[in-house]
Protein backbone atom coordinates (compact mmCIF):
# COMPACT_ATOMS: atom_id res chain seq x y z
CA UNK A 1 0.00 0.00 0.00
CA UNK A 2 1.28 3.78 -0.49
CA UNK A 3 2.63 5.41 2.47
CA UNK A 4 1.86 9.10 1.07
CA UNK A 5 -1.66 9.77 -0.11
CA UNK A 6 -2.41 13.27 -2.55
CA UNK A 7 -5.09 14.58 -3.15
CA UNK A 8 -6.67 16.99 -5.40
CA UNK A 9 -6.87 18.49 -8.88
CA UNK A 10 -5.57 17.02 -12.27
CA UNK A 11 -6.54 18.93 -15.12
CA UNK A 12 -4.46 20.26 -18.59
CA UNK A 13 -2.35 22.95 -18.85
CA UNK A 14 -2.67 25.34 -22.51
CA UNK A 15 1.14 26.14 -23.25
CA UNK A 16 1.14 29.02 -25.86
CA UNK A 17 3.27 29.15 -28.65
CA UNK A 18 4.81 32.75 -29.94
CA UNK A 19 2.44 35.37 -28.99
CA UNK A 20 3.30 38.47 -27.16
CA UNK A 21 -0.77 37.90 -25.29
CA UNK A 22 -2.86 35.40 -25.42
CA UNK A 23 -4.41 37.06 -28.30
CA UNK A 24 -2.04 37.35 -30.43
CA UNK A 25 -0.85 33.49 -29.98
CA UNK A 26 -0.64 30.88 -32.66
CA UNK A 27 -1.65 27.88 -30.88
CA UNK A 28 -1.45 25.52 -27.40
CA UNK A 29 0.42 22.80 -26.50
CA UNK A 30 -1.79 20.60 -24.03
CA UNK A 31 0.16 19.17 -21.19
CA UNK A 32 -0.96 17.40 -17.82
CA UNK A 33 -0.89 19.70 -14.62
CA UNK A 34 -2.51 20.10 -11.81
CA UNK A 35 -0.77 21.08 -8.58
CA UNK A 36 -1.36 17.57 -7.09
CA UNK A 37 -1.35 16.02 -9.82
CA UNK A 38 1.98 17.49 -10.39
CA UNK A 39 3.05 16.29 -6.55
CA UNK A 40 1.88 13.08 -7.13
CA UNK A 41 3.98 11.84 -10.25
CA UNK A 42 6.66 14.21 -9.09
CA UNK A 43 6.84 12.32 -5.46
CA UNK A 44 6.30 8.88 -8.15
CA UNK A 45 9.29 10.15 -10.42
CA UNK A 46 11.43 10.28 -7.15
CA UNK A 47 10.39 6.84 -5.92
CA UNK A 48 7.72 7.32 -3.46
CA UNK A 49 4.65 5.43 -4.89
CA UNK A 50 1.96 7.61 -4.02
CA UNK A 51 -1.92 6.85 -4.02
CA UNK A 52 -3.49 9.87 -5.45
CA UNK A 53 -7.67 11.09 -5.40
CA UNK A 54 -8.41 12.86 -8.09
CA UNK A 55 -11.18 13.60 -10.56
CA UNK A 56 -11.15 13.33 -14.33
CA UNK A 57 -13.78 14.01 -16.90
CA UNK A 58 -14.97 11.70 -19.17
CA UNK A 59 -13.83 13.10 -22.35
CA UNK A 60 -10.82 13.25 -24.64
CA UNK A 61 -8.65 15.48 -22.40
CA UNK A 62 -9.73 13.26 -19.65
CA UNK A 63 -8.78 10.05 -21.04
CA UNK A 64 -5.13 11.86 -22.20
CA UNK A 65 -5.20 12.51 -18.37
CA UNK A 66 -6.09 8.68 -17.15
CA UNK A 67 -3.31 7.57 -19.98
CA UNK A 68 -0.92 10.10 -18.32
CA UNK A 69 -1.58 9.25 -14.60
CA UNK A 70 -1.33 5.52 -15.52
CA UNK A 71 2.26 5.84 -17.39
CA UNK A 72 3.54 7.62 -14.49
CA UNK A 73 2.89 4.76 -12.30
CA UNK A 74 -0.19 6.08 -10.49
CA UNK A 75 -2.41 3.27 -9.04
CA UNK A 76 -5.89 3.66 -10.22
CA UNK A 77 -7.94 2.89 -6.82
CA UNK A 78 -8.42 6.41 -6.24
CA UNK A 79 -8.69 8.36 -9.95
CA UNK A 80 -12.91 8.99 -10.66
CA UNK A 81 -13.88 9.04 -13.94
CA UNK A 82 -16.90 11.39 -13.94
CA UNK A 83 -19.36 12.75 -16.56
CA UNK A 84 -18.47 16.44 -18.03
CA UNK A 85 -15.46 18.43 -19.43
CA UNK A 86 -12.28 18.57 -17.74
CA UNK A 87 -10.95 21.61 -17.15
CA UNK A 88 -8.39 23.61 -18.57
CA UNK A 89 -5.60 25.82 -17.43
CA UNK A 90 -4.87 28.89 -19.96
CA UNK A 91 -1.01 29.76 -19.54
CA UNK A 92 0.01 33.20 -20.35
CA UNK A 93 3.10 33.61 -22.13
CA UNK A 94 6.20 34.35 -20.40
CA UNK A 95 6.18 38.24 -19.32
CA UNK A 96 2.73 39.21 -19.42
CA UNK A 97 1.97 41.38 -16.55
CA UNK A 98 -1.66 39.55 -15.89
CA UNK A 99 -2.96 36.84 -14.61
CA UNK A 100 -0.68 33.42 -14.72
CA UNK A 101 -3.31 31.02 -15.57
CA UNK A 102 -6.90 31.27 -16.72
CA UNK A 103 -9.57 28.06 -15.86
CA UNK A 104 -12.04 26.68 -18.59
CA UNK A 105 -14.25 23.66 -18.62
CA UNK A 106 -16.28 22.36 -15.33
CA UNK A 107 -15.20 23.94 -12.31
CA UNK A 108 -17.87 20.58 -10.84
CA UNK A 109 -15.90 17.68 -12.71
CA UNK A 110 -12.40 18.75 -11.70
CA UNK A 111 -12.89 20.28 -8.14
CA UNK A 112 -16.23 18.70 -7.19
CA UNK A 113 -15.05 15.59 -4.64
CA UNK A 114 -17.82 14.21 -2.69
CA UNK A 115 -17.43 14.34 0.65
CA UNK A 116 -19.27 10.89 0.99
CA UNK A 117 -16.17 9.88 -1.09
CA UNK A 118 -12.86 10.40 0.61
CA UNK A 119 -10.69 6.81 0.57
CA UNK A 120 -10.71 6.59 3.98
CA UNK A 121 -9.21 2.79 4.10
CA UNK A 122 -6.52 3.81 2.22
CA UNK A 123 -5.75 6.61 5.11
CA UNK A 124 -5.07 3.41 7.41
CA UNK A 125 -1.96 2.85 5.08
CA UNK A 126 -0.79 6.16 4.85
CA UNK A 127 1.88 8.08 7.19
CA UNK A 128 1.42 11.36 4.99
CA UNK A 129 -1.19 12.97 3.55
CA UNK A 130 -0.58 15.76 0.76
CA UNK A 131 -3.55 18.26 -0.45
CA UNK A 132 -4.22 21.22 -2.57
CA UNK A 133 -6.03 24.21 -2.00
CA UNK A 134 -7.44 25.05 -5.12
CA UNK A 135 -10.38 22.41 -4.67
CA UNK A 136 -11.62 24.73 -1.48
CA UNK A 137 -12.52 27.10 -4.84
CA UNK A 138 -15.89 24.38 -4.70
CA UNK A 139 -18.49 23.71 -1.93
CA UNK A 140 -18.21 20.13 -2.64
CA UNK A 141 -14.89 20.40 -3.09
CA UNK A 142 -13.78 22.60 0.50
CA UNK A 143 -15.88 20.01 2.37
CA UNK A 144 -14.42 17.18 0.91
CA UNK A 145 -10.56 18.44 1.68
CA UNK A 146 -11.81 19.43 5.03
CA UNK A 147 -12.85 15.99 5.77
CA UNK A 148 -9.98 14.28 4.44
CA UNK A 149 -7.40 16.43 6.70
CA UNK A 150 -9.56 16.08 9.86
CA UNK A 151 -9.83 12.28 9.21
CA UNK A 152 -6.01 12.10 8.36
CA UNK A 153 -5.06 13.88 11.42
CA UNK A 154 -7.39 12.03 13.58
CA UNK A 155 -5.08 8.97 12.38
CA UNK A 156 -1.70 10.35 12.99
CA UNK A 157 -0.59 11.52 9.49
CA UNK A 158 1.70 13.64 8.72
CA UNK A 159 -0.92 16.43 6.62
CA UNK A 160 0.95 18.98 4.33
CA UNK A 161 -1.01 21.72 2.55
CA UNK A 162 -0.59 23.72 -0.12
CA UNK A 163 -2.47 27.18 0.13
CA UNK A 164 -2.72 27.92 -3.63
CA UNK A 165 -4.91 30.09 -3.28
CA UNK A 166 -6.53 31.05 -6.62
CA UNK A 167 -8.94 34.35 -6.80
CA UNK A 168 -9.92 34.16 -10.04
CA UNK A 169 -11.94 30.55 -8.87
CA UNK A 170 -13.60 31.81 -6.67
CA UNK A 171 -17.15 32.63 -6.82
CA UNK A 172 -18.96 35.92 -5.95
CA UNK A 173 -19.76 35.84 -1.91
CA UNK A 174 -17.40 32.54 -1.91
CA UNK A 175 -14.27 34.40 -0.36
CA UNK A 176 -14.96 34.23 3.62
CA UNK A 177 -15.96 29.89 3.13
CA UNK A 178 -12.75 29.70 0.81
CA UNK A 179 -10.69 31.38 3.45
CA UNK A 180 -12.70 29.66 6.25
CA UNK A 181 -11.57 26.46 5.09
CA UNK A 182 -8.03 27.36 4.54
CA UNK A 183 -7.83 28.52 8.22
CA UNK A 184 -9.41 24.85 8.58
CA UNK A 185 -7.23 22.80 7.12
CA UNK A 186 -4.35 24.41 8.65
CA UNK A 187 -5.32 23.97 12.08
CA UNK A 188 -5.32 20.18 10.94
CA UNK A 189 -1.90 20.66 9.26
CA UNK A 190 1.59 19.31 10.21
CA UNK A 191 3.28 21.15 7.16
CA UNK A 192 2.31 24.38 5.08
CA UNK A 193 3.73 25.29 1.87
CA UNK A 194 2.51 28.92 0.63
CA UNK A 195 4.15 31.86 -1.09
CA UNK A 196 3.25 35.38 0.03
CA UNK A 197 1.27 35.91 -3.16
CA UNK A 198 -0.74 33.09 -1.63
CA UNK A 199 -0.74 34.05 1.76
CA UNK A 200 -1.74 37.65 1.01
CA UNK A 201 -4.94 36.85 -1.04
CA UNK A 202 -6.02 34.69 1.63
CA UNK A 203 -6.09 37.62 3.91
CA UNK A 204 -3.84 35.09 6.09
CA UNK A 205 -0.83 37.68 6.37
CA UNK A 206 0.80 40.59 4.49
CA UNK A 207 4.37 40.03 5.86
CA UNK A 208 7.00 38.00 3.82
CA UNK A 209 9.70 35.66 4.22
CA UNK A 210 10.37 34.31 7.93
CA UNK A 211 8.04 36.49 9.28
CA UNK A 212 4.80 34.90 6.96
CA UNK A 213 6.04 31.83 8.38
CA UNK A 214 5.70 32.90 11.93
CA UNK A 215 2.37 33.88 11.39
CA UNK A 216 1.31 30.71 9.46
CA UNK A 217 2.75 28.93 12.83
CA UNK A 218 -0.49 30.77 14.49
CA UNK A 219 -3.04 28.96 12.47
CA UNK A 220 -1.60 25.78 13.66
CA UNK A 221 1.04 23.54 11.32
CA UNK A 222 4.48 23.14 13.15
CA UNK A 223 6.33 24.25 10.13
CA UNK A 224 5.68 26.16 7.38
CA UNK A 225 7.96 26.09 3.36
CA UNK A 226 7.73 29.49 2.04
CA UNK A 227 8.68 29.77 -1.42
CA UNK A 228 10.57 32.70 -2.98
CA UNK A 229 10.48 32.06 -6.63
CA UNK A 230 13.81 32.18 -8.18
CA UNK A 231 15.44 33.39 -4.78
CA UNK A 232 14.99 29.66 -3.11
CA UNK A 233 12.88 28.77 -0.60
CA UNK A 234 12.60 29.05 3.63
CA UNK A 235 11.44 26.99 6.05
CA UNK A 236 10.22 27.67 9.73
CA UNK A 237 9.63 25.06 12.26
CA UNK A 238 7.83 25.31 15.76
CA UNK A 239 9.52 23.48 19.06
CA UNK A 240 6.82 21.03 17.86
CA UNK A 241 8.62 20.18 14.89
CA UNK A 242 10.44 17.33 14.74
CA UNK A 243 13.38 19.94 13.50
CA UNK A 244 12.77 21.87 16.33
CA UNK A 245 12.59 25.73 16.52
CA UNK A 246 14.39 26.18 13.78
CA UNK A 247 14.53 28.26 10.24
CA UNK A 248 16.03 27.03 7.41
CA UNK A 249 16.72 28.77 4.03
CA UNK A 250 18.37 27.38 0.81
CA UNK A 251 19.12 29.93 -2.25
CA UNK A 252 18.22 27.94 -4.99
CA UNK A 253 20.35 26.87 -8.30
CA UNK A 254 21.34 29.24 -11.26
CA UNK A 255 19.77 27.55 -14.40
CA UNK A 256 18.81 28.44 -18.02
CA UNK A 257 14.96 28.12 -16.80
CA UNK A 258 12.22 26.92 -20.52
CA UNK A 259 9.19 27.15 -18.73
CA UNK A 260 8.54 27.49 -14.96
CA UNK A 261 4.90 25.99 -14.94
CA UNK A 262 4.37 23.34 -11.95
CA UNK A 263 7.95 24.59 -10.80
CA UNK A 264 6.30 25.06 -6.83
CA UNK A 265 4.57 22.00 -7.78
CA UNK A 266 8.00 20.10 -8.00
CA UNK A 267 9.41 21.96 -5.20
CA UNK A 268 6.77 20.65 -2.96
CA UNK A 269 7.01 16.75 -4.39
CA UNK A 270 10.96 16.75 -3.41
CA UNK A 271 10.87 18.27 -0.29
CA UNK A 272 7.79 15.55 0.68
CA UNK A 273 9.91 12.68 -0.66
CA UNK A 274 12.73 13.71 1.56
CA UNK A 275 10.56 14.70 4.91
CA UNK A 276 8.18 11.78 4.39
CA UNK A 277 11.30 9.45 4.10
CA UNK A 278 12.66 10.94 7.91
CA UNK A 279 15.11 13.60 7.02
CA UNK A 280 14.73 16.01 9.86
CA UNK A 281 17.61 17.90 8.01
CA UNK A 282 15.89 20.81 6.97
CA UNK A 283 18.70 22.22 5.03
CA UNK A 284 19.31 19.26 3.00
CA UNK A 285 15.91 18.89 2.47
CA UNK A 286 15.39 22.15 1.54
CA UNK A 287 18.61 21.46 -0.96
CA UNK A 288 17.09 18.52 -2.52
CA UNK A 289 13.54 20.37 -3.07
CA UNK A 290 15.13 23.18 -5.04
CA UNK A 291 17.08 20.93 -6.90
CA UNK A 292 13.70 19.25 -8.30
CA UNK A 293 12.33 22.58 -8.82
CA UNK A 294 15.34 23.88 -10.64
CA UNK A 295 15.72 20.69 -13.11
CA UNK A 296 11.93 20.86 -13.60
CA UNK A 297 11.79 25.15 -15.29
CA UNK A 298 14.55 23.40 -17.71
CA UNK A 299 11.61 21.89 -20.06
CA UNK A 300 8.07 22.32 -21.33
CA UNK A 301 5.44 21.38 -18.83
CA UNK A 302 4.56 21.63 -15.55
CA UNK A 303 4.44 17.50 -15.24
CA UNK A 304 6.27 15.98 -18.36
CA UNK A 305 9.46 18.12 -16.86
CA UNK A 306 9.48 16.71 -13.63
CA UNK A 307 13.46 14.98 -12.90
CA UNK A 308 13.71 11.60 -11.06
CA UNK A 309 15.44 11.04 -8.50
CA UNK A 310 18.33 10.08 -9.92
CA UNK A 311 18.58 13.00 -12.33
CA UNK A 312 18.23 15.18 -8.47
CA UNK A 313 20.92 13.69 -7.14
CA UNK A 314 23.67 13.53 -10.19
CA UNK A 315 22.71 17.66 -10.48
CA UNK A 316 23.36 18.19 -6.70
CA UNK A 317 27.09 16.28 -7.05
CA UNK A 318 27.66 18.62 -9.87
CA UNK A 319 26.44 21.42 -8.16
CA UNK A 320 28.33 20.69 -4.87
Amino acid sequence: MADILVAGETLVDLLPDSGETLRDVDGFNHRPGGAPANVAVGLSRLGADPAFWTRIGADPFGDFLDETLGDEGIDAAHVERVAGNTTLAVVSPPGVDDRRFRFYGSRDVTFGFDPDAIPTAALDDCSWVHLGGVALTHPDGRAAMRALAAAASDRDCTVSFDVNYRPDLVADGDGEAVRDAVRSILADSDVAFASDEDVEAAGLSSRQGAALGRDLLEFGPHTVVVTLGAAGALAVGSPEAPWGDVTARHDGFTVDAVDVTGAGDAFTSGLIARLAAGVTDLDAALGFANATAALSVQGRGGMTALPTREAVEAFRAERR
